[in-house]
């Protein structure tokens, strides 16, 4: 059988009508292409099946051509719901762009001043997506001190040089709380996330807040810490139950909290929502498929990680608006569990 001839980009230019130079700006994203010439450039790579050379279209551009993402240095990291998700997202767009990545494993309580910023001076990638960091981590000041690209993800950091995709997550937290109390609730607890990741905060006082505005305490014996761990929110909410008059709502920070505190609430003998509603936030994928079904704030969590991706990509081609800050829309799902 005939071997088949590999297609090439002067083959792509030949059938655009196009010169390979223009071809090529617009595989490298270098240059200006016209946008009716873009699509049909990409309509005939679609058609040939065109794989660009990955190794020779890094040696020509002097790119590494690989995104790095940091994932926290935690048993399970990959099959976290969430951290798929985002993963997905950016997956996505370096696949679009014939990028790669490369997981980062890193300790988000530890770790160098320079940590981050030595990784980009090995030339290992051209630039960085920060997943699961810290509020201020001095990690990410050497970054933006040095001026290499990279972007937050559900991350919310203002300073120079600093780009961050994040969700409006005070909205979130009032959407719960104010559906709860519209329901006749009105003992309302919550577990908070780890206060020293930026949403874990925001969603904190946000909680504060809504529930000033509805004239209700927030009770002390009904706040715990399930630093977004299901294991430990089921162990920690058993302090929500011990008391003569117990919570009529849980509040949780993330949904694999909810679901931990949903175990707790079953073990006791308790109805969910009759006896406790609980409320969870992200949405993440088996969210709909527990018993009973969760009610949660829906964050678009892959799309966080695709506009993460596309905001570095835009950074590393010299074509994005400086400072990128984005905090996306969030929605109350709701379903059986309040």
């Amino acid at each position: 059988m005939k071997k088949q001839r590999k297609i090439t980009i002067a083959d792509i230019a030949r059938e655009a009508g196009v010169s390979a130079m223009t071809v090529s700006r617009y595989l490298n994203g270098k240059g200006p292409v016209a946008a009716s010439t873009a699509e049909r450039i990409k309509a005939i790579i679609e058609r040939l099946e065109y794989n660009p050379n990955w190794l020779a279209r890094s040696l020509s551009s002097k790119k590494s051509m690989i995104i790095g993402v940091t994932i926290p240095r935690i048993e399970h990291a990959l099959l976290d719901n969430y951290i798929a998700q985002i993963l997905s997202g950016v997956t996505d767009v370096a696949l679009q762009n014939d990028y790669r990545i490369m997981l980062l494993p890193f300790n988000p309580e530890h770790g160098t001043d320079n940590e981050f910023s030595n990784w980009y001076h090995s030339k290992m990638f051209d630039g960085l997506i920060l997943l699961k960091t810290m509020h201020r981590d001095p990690r990410i000041k050497s970054l933006a001190e040095q001026k290499i690209p990279f972007v937050l993800a559900n991350h919310k950091y203002y300073a120079p040089d600093v780009h961050f995709i994040d969700v409006n997550n005070k909205l979130g937290i009032r959407l719960a709380v104010e559906y709860l109390v519209e329901n006749g609730r009105s003992r309302i607890a919550f577990v908070a996330g780890d206060l020293r990741e930026t949403n874990a905060r925001d969603r904190w006082n946000a909680f504060c807040k809504t529930m000033q505005e509805q004239n209700l305490t927030v009770n002390k014996e009904w706040v715990i810490h399930g630093q977004f761990n299901q294991e430990i929110a089921y162990r920690e909410s058993e302090k929500l139950f011990r008391a003569k008059t117990i919570p009529d709502a849980v509040v949780c920070s993330d949904d694999y909290m909810a679901i931990g505190v949903i175990r707790r609430i079953k073990e006791r003998g308790l109805r969910i929502p009759d006896d406790v509603a609980v409320i969870g936030f992200d949405d993440i994928e088996i969210a709909a498929y527990i018993q009973p079904a969760l009610t949660t704030v829906r964050q678009p969590i892959e799309k966080i990680g695709r506009l993460a991706a596309e905001s570095l990509l835009k950074l590393l081609n010299g074509k994005a608006d400086q400072p990128i800050r984005r905090l996306l829309s969030v929605q109350l799902i709701k379903r059986e569990s309040a």
